[in-house]
């Protein structure tokens, strides 16, 4: 399934686990989604944004703002969401705001399970549903959700809401964020993750999660940071010059490469391999998976750059 099956979605929820590349991912899928006409809001949920390490002259807020022609970026922070949940309640600005900064509040809200992940989800659901003029503000919302077990916990908090309340504003809001969720078509569910045995252990879980025990759908799977593959066609010269063997290229420019080099590119094909070994498991889930590049010794934004690429190229 090509990665630009993704852009069938208005919503894209990225996670995946953290140092896997999954803000890069969602950044590089939310360029993309401007490249191709999409008024595009990228949305992060962190105290510590990326967005100004990634786009130039960018500084995350809580409002939108313009980062790129059709782009537009967030940070998605709790007490402003709260903040504004409540002037939609109360809607005298100077009540809400003394309701929402009251010490008394502050320490009930924090007490509530999950109320740091259903308010958030109730901004999403929010601005996938705004419209100006007869038309989405948005055609498309790319969240860069927390890390899998802060992500898992947010897909399971509907339900576990619902569990608890049936009736009332809180019941009714909540049954709409889960509608959202639970649609196929709206709503794409991208797991990214490395080759590597503790990431692919939390992606396998976070998937059999979210399938056995919600009503939502993974719909990728993206192996990032993939060594290159040299290709079937060079492999046995390959092998044999790294064990020291003469180039059979015949340039002698090559048999002048020193050892160093050679052991560096042979912990690289160990590498390869052993990344090789472990992507069955992540096929075993029958979720389509798609392949980003090792992208080592550039900049973020360059990385940014090529990953935009890749949602081109697949």
């Amino acid at each position: 399934m090509p990665l630009t099956e993704a852009f069938e979605h208005r919503f894209l929820f990225v996670t995946g686990k953290g140092g896997s590349g999954k803000t890069l991912v969602s950044a590089a899928a939310a360029c993309e989604s401007a490249r191709l006409g999409q008024r595009t809001l990228w949305v992060e949920m962190t105290e510590k944004p990326s967005g100004a390490r990634l786009f130039a002259d960018y500084r995350p807020d809580y409002r939108p703002s313009l980062i790129a022609k059709n782009l537009w970026g967030m940070n998605l922070r709790i007490e402003p969401a709260i903040e504004e949940y409540l002037s939609i309640l109360f809607p005298i600005p100077l009540l809400s705001r003394l309701i929402a900064r009251n010490s008394l509040f502050q320490v009930l809200t924090a007490a509530m399970p999950g109320i740091d992940s259903l308010i958030p989800l109730g901004k999403l659901w929010y601005e996938l549903g705004r419209r100006e003029q007869g038309k989405p503000v948005w055609d498309r919302i790319v969240l860069d959700a927390p890390a899998t077990g802060h992500a898992l916990a947010m897909l399971r908090l509907p339900q576990t809401v619902l569990d608890l309340v049936q009736t009332g504003n809180l019941a009714e809001r909540t049954r709409e964020i889960d509608a959202v969720l639970a649609n196929q078509e709206l709503t794409g569910i991208l797991v990214v993750t490395t080759a590597e045995e503790l990431p692919i252990d939390e992606t396998v879980e976070l998937v059999n999660e979210v399938h056995e025990n919600t009503a939502y759908r993974v719909h990728s799977l993206i192996c990032n940071a993939m060594a290159p593959d040299i290709g079937q066609m060079e492999v046995h010269e390959f092998e044999s010059w790294l064990q020291g063997n003469s180039s059979l290229s015949g340039d002698p420019a090559n048999d002048r490469i020193d050892q160093a080099f050679r052991d560096h590119l042979s912990r690289l094909e160990a590498r390869r391999t052993q990344q090789l070994e472990l992507l069955p498991r992540l096929s075993d889930l029958s979720v389509a998976l798609h392949q980003c590049p090792w992208m080592p010794g550039i900049s973020d934004r360059q990385r940014l750059i090529r990953l935009s690429h890749v949602f081109q190229e697949t």
